[in-house]
């Protein structure tokens, strides 16, 4: 059997690298005395994968794994045994059982949406962001992107599906954006906060959240809402 969790990762966490967090996860299904299955082979290693790798610095509600077992276990006794034995900031949110038929999580996402704040030297108007917004979004987003071939530039405009202004605070504004993340790829939030800083012609710290990943069919993660597609 399989289980599928989803699990968070806060920000006293978020300097944790992927390769850590995958490290971390093994040792505590160790630590959990869990029935995990392994692989064959010289050197056997848990039959455990992630949906996708995280940003180092950014935090999540919505991290996926998939882990098979090699005894049947009930998603409640998973996720009590598992946080019980996670360090502090990771903590299972959900899991549920999955047939060994089921598809791997990257082959069925789709999606993803972050939470920003933009962090600038002093006060902001909404009206200047708002409308920086709009004129990025209005035609093709050129940036220089690492690729198998080398770097190249690359139009990122098809990968984002929405983003905008959502409040802002003094120094601080809000953003919620979406964007593609599937087997293929997926939105590079740093190259378009890069853009965006190209538009508005001052510089800005900030902070990514991923607050859900989507998937085509909705079983586990939930389903893709209308127009969160690869467009041509």
């Amino acid at each position: 059997m399989r289980i599928i969790a989803r699990f968070k990762k806060d920000d006293s966490v978020r300097l944790v690298s992927h390769l850590d967090v995958q490290r971390l996860f093994q040792r505590a299904f160790r630590r959990a005395d869990l029935p995990v299955a392994y692989s064959n082979g010289f050197n056997p290693h848990q039959q455990l994968s992630f949906a996708t790798a995280l940003t180092v610095g950014a935090t999540s509600s919505a991290e996926w794994l998939d882990i098979k077992m090699d005894k049947d276990i009930s998603a409640d006794e998973f996720t009590e045994r598992v946080n019980a034995a996670l360090p502090k900031g990771f903590r299972i949110a959900e899991a549920a059982c999955a047939e060994d038929k089921y598809p791997s999580l990257s082959a069925v996402m789709a999606a993803a949406e972050y939470a920003i704040v933009l962090r600038f030297a002093e006060a902001v108007n909404a009206e200047d962001i708002s409308n920086a917004i709009e004129k990025l979004l209005s035609s093709s987003i050129i940036v220089l992107k690492k690729t198998k071939a080398g770097m190249k530039n690359v139009d990122i405009r098809p990968m984002v599906y929405k983003m905008e202004l959502t409040g802002t605070h003094g120094a601080e504004c809000s953003l919620a954006l979406a964007g593609r993340l599937d087997a293929a790829g997926g939105l590079n939030a740093d190259l378009l906060l890069g853009a965006l800083k190209g538009i508005l012609g001052c510089d800005y710290t900030y902070s990514l959240h991923r607050e859900a990943i989507y998937s085509v069919d909705g079983a586990f993660m939930p389903k893709a809402p209308e127009g969160y597609t690869v467009q041509a």
